[in-house]
């Protein structure tokens, strides 16, 4: 073991470890409210879009949810039609909203057509300190269309992305709407080409001119750049990840670095890319036969790369039962090393959607059955709140059952780490500086000869701070 280095009588350690500080259902609690995609504004206010149902045999509706900084409920809002509607994407720009998703009113298609058939795309702007809803717009063909991501321009326009089939001898092809942020108004269109495609994610780069979009194209993933019309400036497909991958997450970094993740065949992983589209590095999971998703990825403390989504449980279990599905969350450096990961699941189903970041924390949106209010079980918007504590700052204490620090040569003394239960320990090692060494907590030893040792002891934490080093504690050892 290293020598310790002391820090004011503190730990000697670096990094952070995320432990979670609160968790909790969001909404009504009485029917089902589905999250999608969620949004969050630098001084706390946090919307969050999906869709809700009042009963299993209802048509889905839009629902959005504004969450206020002190994290109680301002407003809750349906904007969809007489469905079924759902929302995908949310984004905050100053003091609006803006969501897009799809809509299938019988307003814009006939009431005998099959509700699977239903849909357009849609887009709306709301309020955001009174959920006024501002405007709202839906467009498309007699035929299947859904907006998929919203993304704001320098120029007060909207980007929407995302699928139709206006063209049926063509097929599902990738669209890009630009729109009037202030009226909903089309100014152009474009669609992406090679059927079957779509588009999934649209980002601004680093400057703000530029945006990086990803999604689908001929079954394979693509990543490009695409300007505020929606003209590609250069595109990098996934030629070794075929059907059925699918690129559900995009995040892009101060530096220009563009970050993807989703589904890779039956795998699930992220990958790095330059500003100019070069792959820098890949990691994949592949635990098989279990299989998994990433649906969110963002930049925390210390550019530590964090990415959400889900993954199935331990055993493979059947799509039609319950419980195969847990809410993920790793956490990678900009290397692409693994740091760890973590699973938040219970026996149902749950899904991780959004990932939003505070100063100092992670906010986690996931979709989870709620067993716990007197309505039958439904599903609900879940959250749980991931605190940043710098590894110098976690309350370990080294102890003994030697109060004097005193103990003659030859008998059992016990050591332990106090530890906080909010936070988890993969590993303690030990150094009695006798030349002998543990592992665990608590442990005993036994000092063979009298004189004064240090002992020393290593704290692992399992989701952060893999070497917190505790300042020693001496031990005097006296003649049986």
């Amino acid at each position: 073991m290293r020598p310790v280095v002391g820090l004011m009588g503190l730990l000697f350690a670096q990094g952070y470890y995320m432990a979670k500080v609160g968790q909790g259902f969001l909404g009504r609690h009485t029917q089902n409210e589905i999250p999608t995609c969620a949004a969050r504004r630098s001084d706390g206010f946090t919307v969050i879009g999906g869709y809700t149902t009042s009963a299993e045999t209802t048509l889905p509706d839009g629902w959005l949810l504004c969450l206020a900084p002190d994290g109680g409920e301002a407003w809750s809002l349906t904007p969809g039609g007489m469905g079924p509607d759902r929302i995908e994407s949310v984004v905050i720009k100053d003091s609006v909203v803006f969501f897009c998703g799809y809509s299938g009113s019988a307003l814009s298609h006939p009431e005998d057509l099959p509700v699977e058939r239903r849909a357009d795309f849609w887009a709306g702007a709301v309020e955001l300190f009174t959920g006024k809803l501002l405007w709202q717009s839906r467009w498309g063909s007699p035929h299947i269309d859904a907006a998929l991501t919203v993304c704001p321009t320098p120029y007060r326009t909207l980007l929407i992305g995302g699928l139709t089939w206006a063209d049926t001898l063509t097929g599902m092809q990738g669209a890009i709407y630009v729109l009037n942020e202030r009226t909903g108004e089309i100014l152009n269109q474009i669609f992406w080409g090679k059927a079957p495609s779509l588009i999934r994610q649209i980002r601004p780069t680093g400057e703000g001119r530029t945006f990086a979009c990803i999604g689908e194209q001929e079954y394979r993933p693509f990543l490009a750049e695409i300007d505020y019309l929606g003209q590609v400036y250069w595109r990098t497909v996934f030629q070794f990840h075929r059907f059925p991958s699918q690129l559900h997450a995009l995040y892009v970094a101060q530096d220009g670095r563009i970050f993807v993740g989703g589904r890779y065949g039956y795998q699930w992983g992220i990958s790095a890319f330059s500003p100019k589209g070069q792959i820098i590095w890949e990691k994949v999971w592949s635990s098989s036969p279990l299989t998994g998703a990433i649906h969110d990825i963002k930049e925390g403390p210390e550019g530590v790369i964090y990415a959400l989504g889900w993954q199935q449980g331990e055993a493979l279990i059947s799509p039609e039962q319950r419980g195969g599905e847990d809410i993920w969350l790793a956490a990678l450096t900009r290397e692409g090393r693994l740091l760890w990961e973590r699973g938040f699941g219970g026996p149902y189903d749950e899904r991780g959607v959004a990932l939003l970041t505070a100063q100092d924390s992670l906010i986690l949106i996931a979709a989870k059955e709620n067993r716990f209010t007197e309505a039958p079980r439904h599903a609900d918007a879940w959250q749980v709140i991931l605190k940043a504590i710098p590894c110098d700052k976690v309350p370990l204490q080294l102890r003994s059952d030697v109060p004097t620090l005193r103990e003659k040569a030859g008998r059992p003394i016990r050591f332990w780490i106090d530890i906080p239960p909010m936070y988890v320990v993969e590993k303690v090692m030990w150094d009695f500086g006798d030349g002998t060494t543990a592992e665990g907590n608590p442990v005993e030893h036994i000092f063979a000869s009298p004189g004064t040792y240090s002992i020393q002891a290593q704290v692992a934490l399992k989701y952060g701070c893999r070497d917190i080093y505790l300042p020693p504690m001496g031990l005097r050892i006296t003649r049986p």
